[in-house]
């Protein structure tokens, strides 16, 4: 046996019970096992998923939302985990990532698409933050560079005022680098599914110059009474026809249990119409174009309650799962041709990158 695969063996060994432990707490979450499987099973059948694609990186929640215990490894293969959709974009969109992975730069960018007041907490004085909270008496706290709705808390003007010691709450937003954003809700339309959250669309853009396209949309929206809409958060997802603007599948969240309707609301998600999606497209659009290195994005886009169109945000790395989960089918060829169509081999761009 030669060292490297003494070394592999060794390292699957240890890693056996870490993997192991994730995966029952994840199955946690899952209401309902796959015909002809036991939560061990799975288990042992997901470290087969993983020794066959390796270079996919599969997580749990990847494993159970896309069904990969049906599938045989070539049709496995006609997925793109975020793992392999960031390894992708990466060359590309590079440059992209100063713009948009820190909220407040985001914020300053993109101002003609943002109608909501923002603050990044520590550039403002305990007087400056006490001034916007009551300005706009609830409002929403992320942290500056967090994803998956990680760190993202609600707060009203009441619950600051009762804090033992409010300025020491502020201190700590400071030292967290919390960003605060007037809270906004979303349309009648989008907050009949969950009126707790502010309920967004994501829209996978590319555009090279004149050239436009939407690979992709869905909708998110939240669950259990939480604030968040993002499926790391609790919520649910289905994808969207990026033509007509009608969701085209059921809910689903991270765990793999489908949803015909809002367990809440009782709201229907498939055939709904999205209102004013060609206008929701034409935004994102005109914002791809605010920037000459904005290749590939995942905008982040509400409807409020007055019918305006509000860009939350852009991701300079999408996950894909929104557009492969809800219907079952893997975008992994589509989405690598069209890099290479809209923007050639990835190596020019390290190129000119690392020069």
């Amino acid at each position: 046996m030669s060292i490297l695969t003494e070394n592999y063996i060794v390292k699957n060994v240890r890693a056996y019970p870490v993997l192991r432990e994730k995966f029952m707490a994840y199955m946690k979450g899952v209401k309902n096992l796959p015909e002809g499987f036991r939560e061990n099973k799975l288990f042992h059948d997901y470290l087969k998923v993983r020794r066959n694609n390796p270079e996919k990186r599969v997580s749990q929640s990847e494993y159970m939302i896309f069904g990969f215990y049906n599938l045989s490894t070539g049709e496995q293969k006609k997925y793109l985990t975020d793992v392999e959709a960031t390894r992708l974009m990466r060359p590309y969109n590079n440059d992209s990532e100063p713009y948009l992975k820190s909220k407040a730069t985001f914020l300053k960018n993109f101002t003609r698409f943002i109608h909501r007041g923002w603050l990044y907490v520590p550039k403002a004085s305990y007087e400056e933050f006490c001034d916007f909270l009551h300005k706009y008496r609830t409002i929403a706290l992320k942290p500056q560079y967090s994803s998956w709705g990680i760190g993202f808390f609600k707060l009203t003007e009441e619950e600051f005022a009762s804090k033992e010691d409010p300025k020491e709450f502020y201190q700590k937003l400071c030292e967290g680098r919390y960003l605060a954003e007037e809270f906004v809700q979303s349309c009648k339309e989008l907050a009949a599914f969950h009126p707790s959250s502010l309920n967004t669309l994501r829209v996978i853009t590319f555009r090279n110059g004149d050239r436009f396209e939407v690979f992709g949309g869905g909708l998110r929206v939240g669950n259990n009474g939480l604030c968040v809409d993002n499926a790391h958060g609790g919520g649910i997802f289905c994808e969207i026809d990026p033509e007509s603007g009608k969701i085209i599948t059921d809910g689903l969240d991270e765990y793999s249990n489908s949803y015909v309707t809002h367990p809440m609301t009782g709201v229907p998600f498939k055939g709904m119409q999205i209102p004013r999606w060609k206008e929701v497209v034409e935004l994102c659009k005109e914002a791809s174009k605010e920037l000459p290195c904005l290749r590939v994005v995942g905008w982040d886009v509400a409807i409020l309650e007055d019918g305006t169109l509000e860009l939350i945000e852009g991701n300079h790395s999408p996950g894909m799962n929104i557009v492969q989960a809800p219907a079952k089918h893997g975008v992994y060829e589509r989405f690598s041709s069209m890099l290479l169509d809209y923007y050639g081999e990835p190596d020019q761009y390290v190129t000119k990158q690392s020069a």
